[in-house]
């Protein structure tokens, strides 16, 4: 079995799981207006007790099921964050970073994040007077939190695997955005525009490193960047809705957010299911996986319904949450005529295209990793583990179908007593649009969908009778080999394929992609040289011609936010 503590160290783990779920028990609690015994502390500018304290539910069950030292600091910096005020919540959301770092590189990527949540700290002790610049510092802040970038690379220094901590990461980002104060109706209005357009082009990008990730872990990377995506987008709507002082759209709003929370427990299932095929079936390359779907059946079922739940394939929690996404777009105010309907169109074509990427990253981990064939000896070994593992990934599955067939019990449960419908939303099983007008009802789909696998299934068994010697899927039909090859000619193997190339070669041809390739890369350093010339020229000394990226970045943000700002006051 594998295990990330050390060997003394294993009796602790029980004892942490037990206690995160006494925090999930004492917020639960007290959102919902029990009194503890004692009270509770009060500590002005340390502990701050808001609606985001329901967070720490999802956060107890990610942390109780955390198996490494970095994944249980990164919960207890996450709970810092929710928990904390402002400047304990910095340091929480930083001490997360830091546990993401796993290199010196991704430290000094981080570099900007760092600044960024000194000034979100620092403006929170100056309540009123920087509130127009919080927006864009916290999105500054909480990049590195939910992975959100506009590069498409997929090597490793690129794309980090995914383990339990980014999704601790992802809880922070969401509480640091869910406390951000009201600022003036016009820089919420320009920075909600600013926040909806960056997270539609986020979340095509992130889809797009899903699709041409090499590991499985880094798929799911690209999957949780689509979800922290959706997170920025929710956030431009909030500040949108409450710009325009539009309590029906900050209501769906909000309810959208509290969804997105329940996702991140697909999250959590994926990781959990990755921990132990990782011990049972060595590396997750999809260059050297293949056919765990027929040797680990039961934990690829499970691994399959995370998948599905991510991608957003109906009827579960994530196609939920693009359905009430895209009603939110739909409800935006806008100006009538092409003119007023052209941004919004934009921003639905664009989400459809990386909703559409994101299927075919579905298809291909789903075809290569699970309906494959085994391409090394451990992966051609590799069985379901005992049941203790299983039953632990089935644990962490459970909330998810939940979630998924009835919204109503979490949203109740993450509203609380002062929600709009407290426990009466139990009753609850539609999500409904923000103008009342459309509603969706995932217990109908999910039952159209068992309806017509039962059918297929039925139909499959009648048509397809048993053979009598079994035998594996890939072998049937198929010569005899060599002693010398054990899975046979590894020309003829099927390999995980790269569906991004076949897109590419539909629109353009091979040659003039090269071309293109090589101009953009030669005219990035070009650019990347001037901007490094012209910084040194300004600060007029030799040692600062090489000016750090980061630095770079930084200097220009800050000189974008107070151009908004300064725009925004007026």
């Amino acid at each position: 079995m594998c295990v990330g503590l050390p060997r003394q160290a294993r009796w602790a783990r029980p004892v942490l799981a037990a206690g995160w779920l006494v925090v999930c028990g004492m917020a639960m609690a007290c959102s919902h207006g029990c009194a503890l015994p004692g009270g509770v502390v009060a500590w002005p500018g340390v502990f701050a007790g808001g609606p985001d304290v329901m967070l720490l539910v999802p956060l107890g069950l990610v942390a109780a099921l955390a198996r490494t030292p970095r994944d249980c600091s990164a919960s207890f910096g996450a709970a810092l964050v929710v928990i904390g005020g402002g400047v304990v919540s910095s340091i929480g959301a930083g001490w997360v970073l830091l546990a993401l770092c796993r290199t010196p590189q991704a430290g000094r990527r981080h570099a900007p994040d760092m600044m960024a949540l000194l000034l979100v700290a620092a403006g929170s002790r100056s309540p009123g007077h920087v509130d127009y610049l919080l927006p864009g510092l916290c999105w500054l802040a909480t990049r590195g939190l939910l992975g959100l970038s506009l590069s498409l690379r997929v090597a490793p220094r690129g794309l980090r695997p995914f383990h339990m901590a980014d999704i601790a990461a992802m809880i922070a980002a969401m509480s640091l955005w869910a406390r951000l104060p009201a600022g003036t109706a016009v820089a919420d209005m320009r920075w909600g525009g600013v926040l909806i357009v960056a997270g539609c082009l986020f979340y095509m990008t992130a889809s797009w490193r899903a699709l041409r990730a090499p590991d499985a872990r880094r798929v799911l990377t690209g999957l949780a960047g689509g979800t922290g995506a959706i997170i920025i987008t929710l956030a431009g709507l909030m500040l949108l809705a409450r710009a325009d002082d539009l309590p029906g759209m900050a209501a769906c709003a909000q309810r959208t957010y509290l969804l997105v929370a329940g996702l991140l427990l697909a999250g959590v299932l994926g990781a959990r299911a990755l921990d132990v095929m990782e011990c049972e079936a060595g590396a997750l390359s999809l260059g050297r996986l293949g056919g765990l779907g027929v040797l680990m059946p039961r934990l690829s079922a499970l691994f399959a319904l995370a998948l599905l739940a991510e991608s957003g394939l109906p009827p579960l929690l994530g196609f939920s949450i693009i359905w009430m996404l895209l009603r939110l777009l739909a409800s935006m105010p806008h100006a009538g005529g092409l003119a007023g309907e052209a941004p919004l169109l934009l921003a639905l074509a664009v989400l459809g295209v990386g909703w559409a990427v994101r299927m075919l990253a579905l298809v291909r981990i789903v075809a290569v990793m699970l309906c494959g064939r085994p391409r090394t000896p451990r992966g051609a070994g590799a069985a379901d583990p005992p049941a203790q593992e299983q039953w632990a990934v089935l644990v962490a599955g459970l909330p998810i179908v939940l979630v998924s067939i009835w919204p109503g019990w979490w949203l109740a449960l993450m509203q609380g007593a002062g929600g709009a419908g407290g426990w009466s939303g139990l009753a609850v099983v539609a999500l409904t649009s923000p103008d009342g007008g459309a509603a969706l009802h995932p217990a109908r789909l999910c039952l159209f969908v068992a309806l017509v696998g039962g059918v297929v299934a039925v139909v499959r068994w009648l048509a397809c009778r048993a053979p009598t010697r079994q035998v594996a899927g890939w072998q049937q039909g198929a010569p005899g080999v060599p002693p010398w090859m054990v899975f046979g000619d590894p020309l003829t193997q099927v390999g995980p394929g790269n569906p991004a190339r076949m897109l590419l070669d539909m629109v353009a041809a091979a040659p003039a992609r090269q071309y293109f390739v090589r101009d953009y890369a030669h005219g990035l350093r070009l650019a990347r040289r001037l901007v490094r010339v012209g910084a040194g020229r300004v600060a007029g000394a030799a040692c600062w011609r090489r000016v750090p990226g980061p630095v770079v970045l930084l200097a220009a943000c800050v000189g974008a936010l107070m151009f908004i700002a300064w725009r925004g006051q007026g």
